[in-house]
């Protein structure tokens, strides 16, 4: 493995770890088809990873709290709860008086709320330690830092180039699958175009809940989501600002947060801010990952613009290209994320 950072520096350092298909994805749509695929994967997921690993990392289905203010925002919810009882998915509508019985650190604002048990979270930076854990104990190794520069395949052989220009290696493996986030654009593969992925910032809040009980699961506003942690700290999310490779934190940036956490959690407003985390997710047109072989190089497979959701994608995605690069199987789903597909030619050339 080759990495141009350190493993878990890219968009992996912004995510708050969230899974919640049914939150981030609307009902019919390509995006739930393939977040509820990959949730109903997690438990077995991270039981195999824990076995594999001799790091461990917190994970647990405590759902998620969807809460609404006004007329507007309970009709919101209601609409979702009418989809998912379609899509026979558990959840539970509250009320005022039973938001505020079910989640004491909610605003006496909120109007009503939505719970969905079946959503999760885990820590991302622990989860990824595991993975490189487990990895290496299997004989995987990494380099970094190191950029692939330039992919191209001839016959049942793919060239590598590894390096700068200037001192570039060349390398002969069997397959190659690029993963490179917000920085796809600068792997070259010969004779395939530039791949549409743009960055896209998100910063959030790692704060440290001081004199009022933590919430008891992830709660989600018009304006930011929480995650509350074992540790006594909540994680606050996120900005989405289109502004290239700027990974800065900013003023604007944590107001804006630091404003609409308060209105949800009143007592965030007495939380210590203890660090600032920013990240580049990698975006598409269709907001759909690239997942798949490139059509005419079967033996490159791209697996990037994941957007935000990257973490709960990642055992389909890990599923699918291991199935498909050894045992020579195509998963259907990847119909929808094939990388030529044709709801990707907005995006301009890099």
């Amino acid at each position: 493995m080759y990495d141009m950072r350190a493993p878990g520096k890219g968009a992996s350092q912004a995510s708050a770890g969230v899974l919640c298909p049914y939150i981030e994805a609307t009902s019919g749509s390509p995006l739930l088809a393939l977040g509820a695929r990959s949730l109903s994967m997690w438990d077995d997921w991270v039981a195999a990873v824990l076995a594999r690993s001799s790091r461990s990392f917190h994970y647990a289905r405590t759902g998620t709290l969807e809460v609404a203010f006004g007329d507007a925002g309970g009709s919101h919810l209601q609409q979702s709860a009418a989809w998912l009882a379609a899509e026979g998915v558990a959840h539970e509508w509250l009320d005022r008086a039973a938001l505020k019985d079910f989640e004491p650190q909610a605003s006496a604002l909120a109007t009503s709320g939505l719970y969905i048990a079946g959503h999760a979270h885990v820590d991302v930076p622990a989860l990824v330690a595991a993975l490189m854990s487990a990895a290496r104990q299997h004989g995987a190794t990494c380099e970094t830092p190191t950029e692939i520069i330039h992919i191209e395949q001839k016959s049942d052989v793919v060239h590598v180039r590894v390096g700068d220009p200037a001192s570039s290696r060349p390398l002969e493996v069997d397959h190659v699958v690029i993963a490179a986030g917000s920085w796809s654009r600068r792997v070259r593969v010969a004779g395939a175009p530039v791949f549409p992925v743009r960055p896209v910032r998100g910063q959030l809040l790692h704060l440290a809940w001081t004199d009022a009980a933590l919430p008891r699961r992830s709660v989600w506003g018009p304006r930011c989501y929480t995650v509350p942690w074992p540790d006594g700290t909540v994680l606050v999310g996120a900005t989405v600002e289109d502004v290239g490779f700027d990974e800065r934190s900013t003023v604007d940036g944590v107001r804006g947060l630091m404003d609409a956490v308060s209105e949800l959690l009143p007592a965030a407003a007495r939380a210590s801010l203890r660090s600032v985390r920013v990240g580049l997710r990698p975006a598409t047109a269709d907001q759909l990952p690239l997942l798949g072989p490139l059509k005419d190089h079967p033996r490159i497979t791209l697996a990037a613009g994941h957007y935000r959701n990257g973490i709960l994608l990642a055992p389909y995605t890990a599923d699918v290209v291991t199935r498909m690069i050894l045992d020579k199987e195509r998963d259907p789903l990847l119909a929808l994320t094939r990388p030529d597909r044709t709801s990707l030619s907005n995006i301009p050339p890099g």
